[in-house]
């Protein structure tokens, strides 16, 4: 996923549909939030709720696009979708996650990076492909699957610090991150 976005945020956008080859959920409207929550997961409104910690009522109202949640409401939704495991696993294939298992994969990275030696880092601006090891991939996806995109991140920069270039470094925020298989 290459964009215009940069930042922490755009890195978890891509990390997100890099691994489950689908959009973040939680862009969505709030109807189609609910809906999703309720397909994917087997869910009634009632169980929505729950989770949530708001009375089924509300959840009703966001289903049937009768009201929109609160911010707060709105942010329990939204990291529901995008970053509770059970969604996160209900995303993933089967057949992606057994290839990437067992494959690993061949991936794009564009942003602020380099390599770090005598103390200095030698860092800029570029554009990298990688092979990654099954290995590797599969510490990666766990993290992913667990909600942790951080050490999703992390399991990343490890993976290319070993099989790229030894001592390579991403930056925190990177313009995009694409999963080419």
């Amino acid at each position: 996923m290459f964009g215009r976005r940069k930042g922490k945020k755009a890195t978890a956008d891509a990390l997100y549909q890099g691994i489950s080859r689908k959009s973040d959920p939680s862009k969505e409207s709030p109807a189609d939030m609910v809906a999703k929550a309720k397909e994917t997961l087997g869910l009634s409104t009632k169980d929505v709720a729950e989770r949530l910690g708001v009375s089924e009522r509300s959840v009703q109202r966001w289903a049937s696009g009768e009201g929109k949640p609160r911010w707060g409401n709105a942010a329990k939704l939204k990291n529901f979708v995008r970053d509770s495991p059970e969604m996160r696993r209900a995303q993933l294939s089967n057949l992606r996650e057994a290839r990437i298992k067992n494959q690993g994969s061949r991936i794009k990275v564009k942003g602020e990076m380099g390599v770090t030696s005598a103390g200095k880092k030698y860092r800029r601006n570029r554009e990298i492909e990688a092979n990654l090891s099954p290995d590797a991939m599969s510490e990666v996806m766990e993290k992913w699957l667990q909600g942790d995109d951080q050490g999703a991140m992390d399991a990343l920069h490890e993976a290319l610090g070993s099989e790229y270039v030894d001592g390579f470094e991403l930056a925190d925020a990177l313009e995009g991150l694409e999963f080419l298989r």
